[in-house]
């Protein structure tokens, strides 16, 4: 029997090649910030291949370090502390870049739900009055205050 385990796995990389890549991630996400600001989103086209897989190498050393803390410790502790700083910068990077989706998002929503609103009053029938002499509710909006607002993907309007 063979006391060696098989390296078939994920190996984990060393803090400087993991800095380097953790630096050209960011890079990537300052690049989408200023693409945002600049109102040219399109732009994150160029690069989107590359931050998939540079994600996904992030993530699986995040995990790799997560199960085996200590394997780091056997590397120079400059080369660690460059990793450190290098990752508070991303998540700086990564905080404004979140907080940049999150803002176009929410204004995304709010101009859908505004234009659904504006053809579902256009498509909804004239008010009227019931026997009471009050204005009658058209089904219309009722549902629409019954599901909030909410649009279905693929209600055609």
């Amino acid at each position: 029997m063979n006391a060696q385990t098989p390296s078939s796995g994920p190996k984990l990389m060393s803090p400087d090649a993991l800095t380097k890549m953790i630096a050209r991630l960011g890079d990537i996400l300052e690049e989408e910030n200023r693409l945002l600001e600049s109102h040219k989103p399109d732009g994150f086209k160029a690069t989107l291949d590359e931050k998939t897989r540079l994600v996904a190498i992030y993530n699986q050393q995040m995990s790799l370090i997560k199960t085996n803390p200590e394997a780091y410790k056997a590397f120079p502790k400059a080369d660690i502390d460059l990793l450190k700083q290098t990752s508070e910068a991303f998540y700086t990077v990564l905080d404004k870049h979140f907080r940049k989706l999150s803002t176009a998002r929410t204004v995304t929503e709010g101009l859908v739900k505004s234009v659904a609103d504006e053809i579902a009053k256009k498509k909804a029938p004239p008010s009227a009055y019931t026997s009471k002499a009050s204005v009658a509710d058209p089904l219309s909006n009722r549902n629409t205050r019954a599901v909030n607002g909410a649009i279905a993907i693929n209600q055609v309007i």
